[in-house]
Parts: C-alpha cells; sequence; structure tokens
C-alpha cells in the first residue's frame, strides 16, 4: 500500500517489498487493442537482455538472499497487461473483470512453450504479475523462462492488480477460475498477434504454489492437457498449514505467518458469505486492525499482533474447536491435491523454511504414493537447508531445466 504509513517488514509468502532497481519506462503511446468477448491487451514495456540478466545476476539474489546460478536471457521480452471477464463460482458465477500478464519473446519466432506462473501472497494490490515493476518473483519468471524462449502468463487474483473485487485469498475454485481464464484470454491474445503455443508448463511459489496444484486439478478435470507443473514452498493443504501454526508451532515458524489468518478468514467471509467469520476469529481488540490490513488501509506494524494468543480468541487453539468452527472447516476444503495426478509433478521445500514444514512440502507425493502400489507422478524435492524465499530462488532454475528436458 503506497503512502500507507505500514512497514512492509514481512519476508516470503507475506508482503513483498519491490526491489530497488529502477522500472522500466511503460509505454506511453499504446491503447488497449480489443480482441473478443471482452478481452483487451496493451503493451507495457520492453525488457532487454540487460534488464533481464540484471535480475537474475543482483536483484533476484538481493530479494531471495542465496546465491544461485541463473542461466542468462537471450532475448528481451515485451510485457502485456490483459485485462478479462471471469466470474466468481462462489458467488453463483456472478461476473467480474481480472487483469493478468502477458510476457512474450522478443524474437522473429511465432511458436513458443508456455509457462502459466502463480504468484505468492502479497501486500499490495499491484504487486501482482500485471505491475511486473512491483513484483520480484515475476520478474524473475520472466527472466528465466520469457528471456529464454517461453511465453509466460500470470493472473492477478480476484482482489488483486486492476480488480475492483475484495480479494479472494486462497478461496481455491475462484483462484482456478482466474487462472483458467487468463489462460484463454491469453491464447486469444497471442492468436491475435499470431503466436503459436506448444507444451504448456504450469509453476508458482507459496499460495501460487497451492494455486498451481488447484489449476492443474481444474484443467486435468477438464481433459486439458500440461506437459508438467513444479511448485516451490507450496501449502497443498490450507487447513494443515494453519492449524500447524496453531497448535503445533515450529521455533522456526516466521512471526508474520498472522496475515495468512487474516488474508483468508476476512477472503472467506466475502466470497463464502458467511457474516461475521472473522470477527469469531479474532479478538475484540485485534479486529478493526486486522480488517484493516485485509482492507489494504493505513495501519501501524507495532499494532499488529505477531503473537497468534494475542490475535486469535484462545479457543481456537484447541484443535477439536478449530476443525469443527465454520473457519476451520472452509480451510478444510480448500486443499489441492487429493485427486489422482496424472501430469508429472515436482513439489521442491525447503528443510528451512519458516512457513512450510517438510511434511507439508512432501504431503503430495505421500498422498498420491499411499494409494496401492502408489501413484509416482508426484515428486517432492529438498532444495537444502533454505528458507522460504530461498526455497524459491533455488528451485527456479531446477524447474527451468526440468521443462526444457520435454521439449
Amino acid at each position: 500500500m503506497k503512502g500507507s504509513g505500514i512497514v512492509r517488514r514481512w519476508a516470503g509468502v507475506a508482503f513483498f517489498a519491490a526491489l530497488s532497481a529502477a522500472p522500466p519506462a511503460l509505454a506511453q503511446d499504446n491503447a488497449p487493442i480489443a480482441v473478443v468477448s471482452g478481452i483487451t491487451y496493451e503493451l507495457m514495456a520492453r525488457w532487454d537482455v540487460d534488464r533481464l540478466n540484471r535480475i537474475l545476476d543482483t536483484d533476484t539474489p538481493a530479494f531471495t538472499g542465496v546465491a544461485v546460478t541463473y542461466t542468462p536471457a537471450v532475448n528481451g521480452v515485451r510485457l502485456y497487461r490483459i485485462t478479462y471477464p471471469s466470474v466468481v463460482p462462489e458467488q453463483g458465477n456472478r461476473p467480474i473483470v481480472a487483469t493478468g500478464l502477458l510476457a512474450i519473446p522478443d524474437t522473429d519466432g511465432t511458436r513458443f512453450p508456455m509457462l502459466s506462473y502463480q504468484h505468492g501472497t502479497v501486500y499490495g494490490k499491484e504487486e501482482v504479475p500485471s505491475f511486473p515493476e512491483q513484483s520480484p518473483e515475476t520478474q524473475l519468471a520472466i527472466a528465466q523462462f520469457a528471456g529464454q524462449g517461453y511465453v509466460v502468463i500470470g493472473a492477478d487474483y480476484f482482489g488483486m492488480g486492476d480488480s475492483k473485487e475484495p480479494e479472494g485469498y486462497v478461496v481455491k475454485a475462484s483462484h482456478q477460475q482466474a487462472c483458467v481464464d487468463m489462460l484463454d484470454a491469453a491464447k486469444a491474445v497471442l492468436g491475435d498477434l499470431r503466436i503459436d503455443t506448444a507444451n504448456l508448463y504450469l509453476a508458482g511459489w507459496s499460495q501460487g504454489g497451492f494455486v498451481t496444484m488447484a489449476l492443474l486439478e481444474k484443467l486435468e478435470a477438464d481433459g486439458a492437457k500440461v506437459t508438467a507443473a513444479a511448485t516451490a514452498s507450496a501449502p497443498v493443504d490450507i487447513f494443515m498449514a494453519l492449524n500447524g501454526f496453531l497448535n503445533f508451532p515450529r521455533k522456526i515458524d516466521a512471526t508474520w505467518v498472522n496475515t495468512l489468518f487474516i488474508l483468508s478468514s476476512f477472503a472467506y467471509e466475502n466470497y463464502y458469505a458467511v457474516p461475521g467469520l472473522a470477527r469469531s476469529l479474532f479478538t475484540d481488540a485485534t479486529y478493526e486492525v486486522a480488517r484493516k490490513v485485509y482492507e489494504r488501509e493505513p495501519v501501524e506494524a507495532a499494532d499488529i499482533p505477531t503473537d497468534l494468543h494475542t490475535l486469535i480468541r484462545p479457543e481456537y487453539f484447541d484443535p477439536q474447536f478449530f476443525a469443527a468452527s465454520a473457519y476451520g472447516r472452509l480451510l478444510a476444503a480448500n486443499h489441492a491435491y487429493r485427486w489422482v495426478v496424472q501430469t508429472p509433478v515436482r513439489n521442491y521445500y525447503g528443510d528451512e523454511d519458516e512457513v512450510i514444514s517438510v511434511g507439508l512440502g512432501q504431503l503430495a507425493m505421500t498422498w498420491q504414493r499411499a494409494m496401492g502400489a502408489g501413484n509416482d507422478k508426484v515428486e517432492a524435492i529438498s532444495t537444502g537447508p533454505t528458507s522460504h524465499r530461498g526455497t524459491f530462488g533455488t528451485a527456479m532454475p531446477q524447474w527451468k531445466a526440468w521443462f526444457d528436458s520435454f521439449e
């Protein structure tokens, strides 16, 4: 939130601060172009090879805190913002408008593999793919993939980017809808630009890892072909993740996991139409500051309790109460691993991730392999003693090498 006075001191899955590198100038003379059925696109900028390699060599290590060697960019990239119609499944398919990013290699080619990148949790509405200057993780996806000949797309989830909706944080069906409709919109725009795509890959970090798995579930159910999918630090079971913070905390748990309870509870109240849900979770003394965080109103960071026992009512620390509560039941319904996966998947996790436990990082693989002789489509891979951001920074080039092996 610009000018709000809030201190963006959270890391990883929480609130991303934009990197200090100066953003490229936006194109000033490119009016939106209409395609079909309410879909429009506009050229935002062109990033050259030097800009992309600076992201890989300087900006990303500063963001992730790990020294990783990325394969350098070989081509520039054209960046477009797409505006497209969508619907909210939880609200009877109410029509809305959403936005997303389309990044196209600036080469003579007309056919490229495509990566759909699902972004992690952010605080600012514009720290999302269609505002890439404000999204370090999106910058890395652009530099590592679009800079090497992949078309990259990324949906801004409902409530983010230019969306006028409340944020639909970890609301599974809405996340699926945003991404599926973005994929269709991107294909329409690419058709208008006379560009074709070949293999489709999915990838995402943190919340985006959850969304990636949910999107894969939706695409497989629809009969769409996905070549491979990869995640980093994916909370594939939202209830398990938050239950751990409440009832089985680790010494390394991040102090900023308070924001996960804030964003999810208000999102569920809005999208599932459960009045008073968030008020039932937070104490009388903390409800208002939690509401301000969700609504992106000005708030002092010191006023947001980092101790969950101060933020949340005491009854939620009873595992049975939490599981039976309206909030707990909604969390438990938002999982993204309990189907028979047919696509090759790699879930990367960090051994010292302060948000995603090792067990949660391995959960999708464990569940798939527990079926009879075992479904081997999902593989969990450790990135070693990496933090939340470090897991992302380490996994990204491994995603790229693996996806390249299918080409």
